[in-house]
């Protein structure tokens, strides 16, 4: 299992393309009440989103690895990591569950997201190997005390205490998520016939501004 999660760990763009792909799949509905799909998917969504954003602000862990392979050259247990040793991952299948209830697809719902946890499973159980190699007992007490995904709600005024939230680096480091996240919705809403091809161009392009926007801030360093 460590060599699967090494391997979907090195291809892991591959699979959330494939992934959001089959969100175009024809699907039963999971409902037939528009405001629960709409609703209820951008709140899970925001959640999700809400979690990387705290997780990038505060103490960051570089997840992206080095040449795609796992890597990390410090073991951090503070701030969010303290009550979640995931956080980012715990976010992605949020935004995953919330972008499938918003599509209202019982497919991605109950097919998709369940294989999409069971690669990030194998991937955790690699990155779990690599730092009990590299970082020993520190790190398998911290594993211990520490859950791998669901985070203890109970400590989280502790876990922000002292901390300083950056947004400036969260803008810089997730604005290219971000913009891909909400053109995903975007199409979906046209794909859906929720808005129309002239509301979607009018959105896409205020989107498309954005974006080239704090494209240009970060390339002249206006974003730290």
């Amino acid at each position: 299992m460590v060599k699967f999660g090494n391997w979907v760990f090195h291809n892991r763009n591959w699979f959330f393309a494939l992934f959001y792909a089959s969100l175009f799949i024809p699907s039963f509905a999971l409902t037939n009440d528009l405001r629960i799909q709409i609703g209820l998917g951008l709140v899970i969504f925001i959640f999700g989103v809400m979690s990387r954003g705290i997780t990038i602000g505060l103490e960051y862990i570089v997840r992206g690895g080095l040449y795609r392979q796992i890597f990390a050259d410090k073991l951090v247990t503070s701030g969010i990591y303290s009550i979640c040793r995931n956080p980012m991952y715990f976010g992605n299948l949020l935004i995953l569950l919330g972008i499938g209830i918003f599509a209202n697809s019982a497919l991605f719902v109950f097919l998709t997201v369940p294989i999409f946890m069971l690669l990030y499973a194998s991937i955790i159980l690699a990155e779990q190997s690599f730092l009990e190699n590299k970082f020993g007992e520190e790190y398998k007490l911290y594993k211990k005390n520490v859950n791998a995904i669901i985070p203890d709600f109970t400590k989280i005024k502790e876990a922000f205490k002292g901390q300083e939230f950056n947004l400036k680096k969260v803008i810089r480091k997730e604005y290219n998520s971000f913009y891909l996240y909400l053109g995903g919705l975007l199409l979906l809403l046209l794909y859906q016939k929720h808005i129309s091809f002239i509301y979607f161009l009018i959105i896409g392009g205020i989107l498309l501004i954005c974006y080239l926007t704090i494209r240009f801030l970060k390339k002249k360093n206006r974003l730290g």
